[in-house]
């Protein structure tokens, strides 16, 4: 079993409910709001925030793990800054996508002219009603940038069910995760943890692939043992505290990012880090913890304190 996420991305927040409960159904809303959709034999998940604008995180790790875009255009036909701030971060991230006019607010030429200087203005264009259920999502692909070996699963959630023991709710970003499998928490106490079970919409399974959002019932640690754990891993990863990365600074964003201390954007968590320059031009970052990293994995660096726009860039990372 193998799956797709989309993000959906807009910051009119009645369209995007009434675009979301359309075409998908609802089934998590702490959080990430996460909407599940069957097409043609594979399952969607759509994922949204409800924090944005007054926080950056929520949409930045929805851009971090999504494989496609929906950029809602707003209703008003006209972009607000948090609206051209989100075109900044899919720029950022790479991330195709599609162009949703919704109810006739604005012509795809207008739309595709306000998005200028964005990959949002060059996106496939739809135009639909907002609260219309038919969608295609058919010709939706994998991101090229995500690992095609290893076993690798971000973590958003872990808890306790009682008579169960400790949970961890996340996406599958590489490999499969098999019942029985041995993980190792990243960052994480130094030892190896069982799946004793795998739930995908509170149906249990043997195991799940790629883009699929799984609950992981886990053997031998405490949840409290990963309240700082971002990742499951199946030890195949390296683990890097100064990674290197090709840096593209948004034309957008006015101020150096060098010496300072910032946000990086990773595929899944958001960590603190303090950015210097190499010696060939590249940049490194000083991270709290070693994380996963991989040629050619995508990132941003993110000034969650700038005022006219917190997205600096995008890092690919060597």
């Amino acid at each position: 079993m193998e799956g797709v996420v989309v993000g959906v991305f807009g910051t009119d927040t009645e369209a995007k409910q009434g675009f979301e409960a359309s075409v998908a159904k609802k089934s998590e809303a702490e959080g990430m709001l996460v909407h599940q959709r069957f097409e043609g034999g594979r399952r969607f998940t759509l994922l949204d925030t409800a924090d944005y604008p007054e926080r950056m995180q929520g949409y930045a790790r929805v851009a971090s793990i999504s494989d496609h875009a929906l950029y809602l255009f707003p209703r008003a036909g006209r972009l607000s800054a948090a609206d051209g701030e989100l075109a900044v971060l899919l720029e950022a991230f790479g991330v195709p996508g599609t162009l949703e006019l919704l109810d006739g607010s604005a012509s795809p030429a207008s739309a595709s002219s306000a998005l200028k200087g964005t990959a949002a203005a060059s996106y496939r264009v739809e135009e639909r009603a907002s609260e219309s259920s038919a969608i295609d999502l058919s010709f939706i692909t994998p991101r090229g940038d995500l690992l095609s070996t290893g076993t690798l699963v971000y973590v958003d959630r872990c808890f306790t069910v009682k008579g169960v023991g400790t949970v961890a709710l996340g996406f599958v970003l590489s490999g499969t995760v098999k019942v029985h499998d041995q993980f190792r928490p990243i960052p994480g106490p130094a030892k190896s943890i069982d799946v004793k079970g795998i739930q995908v919409n509170d149906v249990d399974v043997e195991s799940a692939g790629r883009g699929i959002r799984v609950g992981l019932s886990l053997r031998g640690v405490d949840a409290k043992e990963l309240d700082r754990t971002y990742w499951l891993d199946d030890g195949t990863h390296g683990l890097v505290q100064e990674p290197t990365f090709r840096y593209a600074k948004s034309p957008f964003y006015r101020q150096e990012v060098v010496g300072r201390d910032l946000h990086l954007q990773l595929p899944g968590a958001i960590l603190p880090a303090s950015l210097s320059q190499t010696g060939t031009g590249e940049l490194k970052a000083s991270l709290p913890v070693p994380v996963p990293v991989w040629d050619g994995m995508r990132g941003v660096v993110v000034d969650l304190n700038g005022k006219a726009l917190r997205v600096t860039g995008g890092a690919t990372f060597l």
